[in-house]
């Protein structure tokens, strides 16, 4: 795997009990979106489990042509040796939101790693919010993420994860092996923000210093020149973080930490809105399924 981080090089070595490359461990999702008249089409949705996709629902009442789509993974989590793979494209104009079903439950590895590899390409004119359920890096687990998209024009998109290390509730917190996450953003062929993070089992001593006590970590990246105007009427009074424009006046970047971690789910779901507002002038819809204290307001 290209750039893997230097760490993984002796994981990437060992068997699994089920080698890399065996039926079930190797997911990929191939999806694309195109715009007909004033409606978003899944025009192309190919699957290999353990990614699934279902078909796209249109329930937002004030943007009925755009597509929700929900990655389904029908195992409990991801175990060493899983590869994922997705592509994702939004044709010019295109508009979609992609969630998970489920949080991304990283479980304990006696050998190798587990990774996800994420490639978005957006087309002029095209919006995406992609806002997947936390990862939950459990102990013993290794982990490697790698988003990077590619913009085009006018595209706009609003993409944030949070981050959990560890099962929280149980006491089992920064006992994981390692956890890697890079997210990269290019538009028009320019680098706009590049972001490596690299925990390992030795950060376990330095967690308090690192995270300040607190126990999740957001990252929210908001690719619109129309929320710059929108910066200072952000609210994060109820988390620990800060909002910066990002370079070439592209965008905005948040970041923040909490001990709640359904506060920061409100923060995001807050900072979604914000973005929604400022491409559309209308306000978020409810998915339907229950996400922080304020949720999703019911359509």
């Amino acid at each position: 795997m290209n750039d893997l981080p230097q760490c993984f090089d002796s994981y990437a070595l060992e068997e699994c009990v089920l080698p890399v490359g065996s039926a079930g461990k190797n997911a990929v999702a191939d999806l694309c979106f195109t715009k007909s008249g004033e409606k978003t089409y899944l025009s192309r949705n190919y699957n290999v489990t353990p990614a699934k996709v279902l078909h796209a629902l249109y329930y937002d009442e004030l943007r009925p042509g755009m597509p929700y789509v929900i990655f389904v993974n029908p195992t409990a989590g991801i175990i060493e040796g899983d590869r994922y793979t997705y592509d994702i494209r939004l044709d010019e104009g295109a508009e979609a939101f992609i969630t998970d079903n489920a949080a991304t439950k990283i479980y304990r590895m006696d050998s190798n790693y587990g990774s996800r590899i994420t490639n978005v390409s957006l087309g002029a004119g095209s919006r995406l919010e992609y806002i997947p359920k936390e990862n939950i890096a459990f102990a013993r687990s290794r982990w490697h993420q790698d988003v990077t998209f590619n913009l085009e024009g006018d595209a706009a998109l609003f993409y944030s994860e949070i981050f959990c290390p560890g099962r929280i509730a149980r006491g089992e917190s920064w006992d994981f092996d390692a956890y890697s996450s890079r997210t990269k953003i290019i538009q028009d062929g320019k680098t706009v923000a590049i972001d490596n993070l690299l925990w390992t089992s030795e950060d376990k001593e330095r967690s308090e210093t690192l995270f300040g006590g607190m126990n999740y970590y957001l990252t929210a990246y908001m690719i619109s020149t129309s929320m710059l105007s929108s910066k200072d009427n952000l609210d994060c009074c109820c988390v620990h973080g800060g909002i910066s424009e990002l370079p070439y006046e592209c965008g905005l970047v948040a970041k923040a930490l909490s001990d709640d971690i359904d506060d920061l789910k409100d923060f995001q779901l807050s900072l979604w809105n914000a973005f929604r507002k400022a491409e559309t002038g209308q306000e978020t819809p409810n998915l339907r399924m229950q996400y922080g204290r304020v949720g999703f307001l019911d359509i």
